[in-house]
């Protein structure tokens, strides 16, 4: 192999580069960054998203109230790393599975799938109902950076699916619009007040009767659209 020259055409050698290595100042940032983030979480999971505060996240994590200022700038910071770290969401690759897996099944299927799915990831996480609810409650500190983590969680959801045709439809985007929204109002109040119209949305088994409700609606809705397209 012929070697590399300089411009006065003098053979050189090439030095190969080694990868940036971090130092012990930044190895330990990092670490107690993730150790700030996992004491929200925690704090998170056991006071609920609109109560915690600066005090209860810096007594879960053994730290002073200065460093979490200088790694985070404050609260809304914390919240807004808190979300970029953990899954609070329903997994997005899994939802690109399934979009992948869908172009052969009906759009009523489709339907089906996504809402029940958006619908049990919620009930089964009340993390994600507090998060979901906070838009409809009296602005907090940290109201702000969980709106920006819904909006960012909305447009990569709309980016999995931008380029399926049958979700797209107008119909089928519509109803499946009403449905989600139906669909988070009732794992909201599943979580938080479960009984509603007589019934425990609660309980596994209404809970299940439930979703066979949505599945009895996306059919019946199907069904009249194949009818109209017919006649």
């Amino acid at each position: 192999m012929e070697a590399n020259r300089n411009r006065a055409g003098i053979p050189v050698t090439q030095t190969a580069v080694q990868p940036e290595t971090k130092g012990k100042g930044a190895l330990k940032r990092e670490a107690t960054e993730a150790e700030i983030i996992n004491a929200f979480g925690r704090v998170v999971e056991r006071n609920g998203l609109r109560n915690v505060g600066v005090n209860e996240v810096i007594k879960e994590a053994g730290i002073g109230k200065a460093l979490l200022y200088r790694y985070f700038g404050g609260l809304p910071g914390l919240v807004q790393a808190w979300g970029e770290k953990n899954q609070i969401w329903p997994d997005l690759s899994e939802l690109a599975d399934m979009s992948n897996a869908m172009d052969s099944v009906s759009a009523a299927e489709q339907i089906k799938r996504l809402v029940l799915h958006h619908a049990n990831s919620l009930r089964e996480d009340p993390v994600r109902v507090e998060l979901l609810a906070d838009e409809f409650m009296s602005p907090t500190a940290i109201s702000d950076a969980l709106t920006e983590i819904r909006q960012q969680l909305g447009r990569e959801h709309a980016a999995i699916f931008a380029g399926n045709r049958e979700l797209g439809e107008d119909n089928n985007r519509a109803l499946m619009m009403v449905l989600m929204a139906a669909a988070s109002y009732l794992a909201m109040r599943a979580v938080k007040s479960p009984r509603y119209m007589g019934r425990d949305v609660g309980s596994d088994e209404g809970w299940e009767e439930l979703l066979a409700h949505f599945e009895r609606i996306i059919d019946s809705v199907a069904d009249n659209a194949s009818h109209g397209d017919n006649s």
